[in-house]
């Protein structure tokens, strides 16, 4: 019995923060807001869950340089930080930067890495940073529904 509590313990404190099946938010960033949604398709016991997930963004300001960032990433979420009900997510994929006014379409890789935690029911914030291979590094915060 004394080696099984500790055991139990650990498992409880590993155990996903508040694993979805699926998920769609709204955010606001450096370069301006946007959706985002995506689904499980993978829960990793004890670790988090990889899912898929798309974003679509639109700048503060429409200018004749700006453009519109679409995204598709596959991601690790549901990251349980022990003894809080927050959790971690990290994301990796591709996006297009498609400009407002004629131009050519940018691609670039990125990588983005935040916190979620609860707010009201299947409600919860969002808080990330975003670097791409062009260059870029925008932050966000956003607000949540998990299903």
């Amino acid at each position: 019995m004394t080696r099984f509590l500790p055991l139990l313990a650990a498992l409880t404190l590993c155990a996903p923060a508040s694993a979805a099946v699926a998920w769609a938010g709204a955010d606001a960033t450096t370069g301006g807001f946007g959706v985002h949604a995506g689904a499980a398709l993978l829960p990793i016991p004890f670790i988090g869950t990889v899912g898929l997930e798309g974003s679509a963004e639109r700048p503060w300001r429409v200018t004749d340089t700006s453009a519109n960032r679409v995204a598709l990433g596959l991601t690790l979420r549901d990251l349980n930080i022990p003894l809080t009900k927050v959790d971690a997510f990290a994301t990796l994929g591709g996006q297009a930067l498609l400009p407002s006014s004629g131009g050519t379409t940018a691609y670039a890789l990125y990588g983005e890495a935040g916190l979620r935690g609860p707010v009201f029911g299947p409600a919860g914030w969002r808080a990330f940073v975003r670097g791409t291979s062009a260059g870029t590094v925008g932050a966000g915060l956003g607000l949540e529904l998990r299903f």
